[in-house]
This record gives C-alpha cells, structure tokens and sequence, in this order.
C-alpha cells in the first residue's frame, strides 16, 4: 500500500453499495462488466492518474475479503487504505475521510458505479480547485424539465439553469470535513458532496465539463449499456500475448503438463495442480484481451481452487476471451525441463488444450527443450513454460 502522497491528493472511492435494484447475486462492486469487477475501473483510472498520489477505497461488509486483492492488481501503487463503508453514502463518505492520509489537502469523491471516469474529469475538477471550494463535472439536461405532481403538469422550467452533477466531486480537505460536521450537527442529508460543502457560508463551488458516457450504474438497463460500450471500445483485428510460468519440482505431486499426468518421481509445487503450460497459456490469453492475469481471477488464497484442474481454469479463460469478443488464432507453447521425457505425451496435451479452447489441434504448438543442465530446470528443480498466442478481435 502507498504509504506517502507527493501531490497531497487522495481520491475516496466509494463502493459500499449493495446494487438491489441490479437484482445481482453479489455485490454491486464485484459485478463483472468485461470479466472484471466493477470497481476496478475506479481503481485504475485513479491508479494512472498523475493528479493522485493515494487512493482510500470504501467497501462494504460483504465483500471487504476480496476488496484487499482486486485493490492490490489494480491499484498496486496508491492504494492507502481499505476501511468499511457505512449504511448511507454519507456515512461512507465520512469514514473514507477519516482514514485519509495526515498530509492530504485535496479530496476526490468518486463513485464506484462510475466505471468510464476519464483522466480529463479528474484533471480539471482538480485543476478548478485553484480559484474554488471545490468543483464537480456536470452534464446539460437535453430533455424539457416539467414541474409536476399527481400526475399532472405544473410547469415547465428553464433546463439552462440546471445541470446533472457526476463524479469525482473535488474539495479541499477542510472545506469537506467542515460541511460534514455541519450536517452531523443538523441532521441534513444530501445527495451528492457538493449538497453538503454548498451549506457553508460563502462556498464556491465549480461546474465543470463532465462526460455522458460517466455516468452511473444503477439499473440492469445501464448494466447491459456498459457492456455494449465496452465490448464496442476494443479494437478489432489480431493482438497477441505472452505468458510465462515456473513450478518447483517436489515430492508426493502428480506431475501436471496439459492435463496429462506425467509418471515421474516428483510433481509440481502449487495450489492448484500447478500445470505450468496451461498456467501460461492462460496468462498469455488474459493478457492478449487485456483482461489482467491469472491470480487476479483464481487467486491462490481461494480455497476454492486448492489442486483444481489448471484445465478447467483453461476453459473458463476461454469463456472470458469469447464475451471480451476474441476468439483463437493460435498457441505457441515451449515446455523447459531437464526430466522427464514429454515427447510422447505432446499429441495428447494438444488435443486436452484444443477442448478446452474450442479450437483446432492444428492451432496449438507444443514444444519441449531442456537448459543443457544449466538452471533450476537444468537441475530438475522445477519446470517453466513460454508462451505466445494470436487472437482475433470478431
């Protein structure tokens, strides 16, 4: 975790909310939208921002165990802390605030359920912060604003006047903890941040350009919008990928290579069944379709997937490639080990790796070369595999 903020600006992410209205059977935050959750487009967009040097990430109680991994591969850098969200936004706001860093002097209050935050948001509502309170991004209303009630209307306002507000929503430091401590003294209760920071004498606070395309995911309608603009955000055409892995060589362990058990005298080392070539075809795939890596979606703290077959994790990289709209051109696959002999089992582990990718045998090379005894595979320590695959955006 980030332990130092250069720049003395910390973004608050918020994603306590539980998504009922999405009908999801998880939380809301670890919705998967390109087979990633959520939440992990915040983290990374705060994550390559200049502008930020900590990040404190608000979770709710259900899902507080697998916050702590999604923060480490998403926002390996700046994450300063995790802490529990409260039952309304305020209360989630408040408790991010109380863990900011000492030397933090500008906040920025983002959303969660935000997942398409540009870096040009973030910079300007931080750049307005030089003549203002604070600033948020804000979108015109397109449609004719009517006043109405009983169903009946009761007029029409002028929509120039009014904008929709977004997130982040940036304050100076003070300026935010003095309008919540107002509100906790009143009972108020606000929508956005700004509601809160617009209650103080004299605020000033900064409307600018915000993006439509940021807005928030609050109903299975804008779930499947968020889809349908991710997967029309990929570039077609061919990508490829590299994948690379390395098991020690131990006792008492079947020796796993492409869903074949091996016979030899030792197995590979792993919480799964450590099969090296089915490891690194995964990774090279992940990364072909910029989908992260292999322990960021089977993580090796899951019990879940304690001497799971490494196939079977092949299938469901598989089932990720295929909904991020790329399909197999081909793999390229070299096994490096001083012992045993693989070649008479190669025919086999291609035809294993062609289930499971649904392709060809014909799309899938498998080679096997030793290190002349040097290195660990050398001294038959253990086995590494490399990788290179083509996929095809469709």
């Amino acid at each position: 975790m980030s332990t130092q903020d250069n720049k003395g600006i910390t973004a608050i992410i918020v994603a306590a909310g539980s998504g009922v209205r999405l009908s999801a059977d998880c939380p809301k935050p670890l919705i998967q939208l390109g087979n990633r959750p959520l939440v992990s487009f915040s983290l990374e967009a705060f994550e390559l921002s200049p502008k930020i040097g900590n990040i404190v990430l608000v979770a709710g109680q259900k899902w507080l165990k697998e916050a702590d991994d999604i923060s480490r591969t998403w926002a390996p850098t700046k994450l300063f802390s995790i802490v529990k969200g409260g039952k309304e936004r305020f209360d989630s706001v408040r408790a991010g605030m109380d863990k900011l860093p000492d030397n933090c002097r500008i906040v920025a209050v983002h959303d969660a359920a935000r997942p398409f935050i540009s870096q040009r948001i973030i910079n300007d509502t931080i750049g307005a912060l030089g003549k203002f309170h604070g600033a948020v991004p804000g979108i015109p209303l397109v449609d004719t604003l009517k006043i109405q009630s009983e169903g009946l209307s009761r007029g029409t306002r002028d929509r120039n006047q009014f904008t929709m507000t977004q997130t982040p929503q940036c304050f100076h430091r003070e300026i935010l903890e003095e309008a919540f401590r107002l509100a906790d003294k009143d009972g108020f209760s606000g929508t956005d941040d700004a509601s809160y920071v617009e209650r103080l004498p004299g605020a000033r606070i900064a409307i600018v350009d915000g993006d439509p395309d940021n807005y928030k995911i609050t109903t299975e309608y804008d779930l499947n919008r968020a889809r349908t603009m991710l997967a029309n955000s990929i570039s077609h055409g061919y990508r490829c990928g590299e994948g690379y892995d390395a098991h020690r060589l131990v006792p008492d362990r079947p020796l796993m290579l492409g869903g074949v058990n091996i016979p030899f005298d030792r197995g590979l080392e792993g919480h799964s069944d450590a099969d090296v070539l089915c490891h690194a075809i995964s990774d090279a795939l992940l990364g072909a379709a910029a989908l992260g890596d292999l322990g960021a979606h089977f993580p090796d703290s899951d019990p879940a997937y304690k001497n799971i077959s490494s196939v079977l994790l092949l299938e469901k990289i598989h089932e990720m490639l295929k909904d991020s709209g790329f399909s197999i051109s081909n793999v390229d696959a070299t096994l490096i080990l001083q012992k045993p002999k693989v070649a008479p089992y190669i025919k086999e582990m291609k035809v294993n790796l062609a289930k499971a990718l649904q392709t060809s045998p014909e799309n899938i090379s498998v080679k096997a070369t030793t290190t002349e005894g040097m290195g660990f595979e050398g001294r038959a320590e253990g086995v590494s595999c490399r990788v290179v695959v083509m996929v095809k955006g469709d």
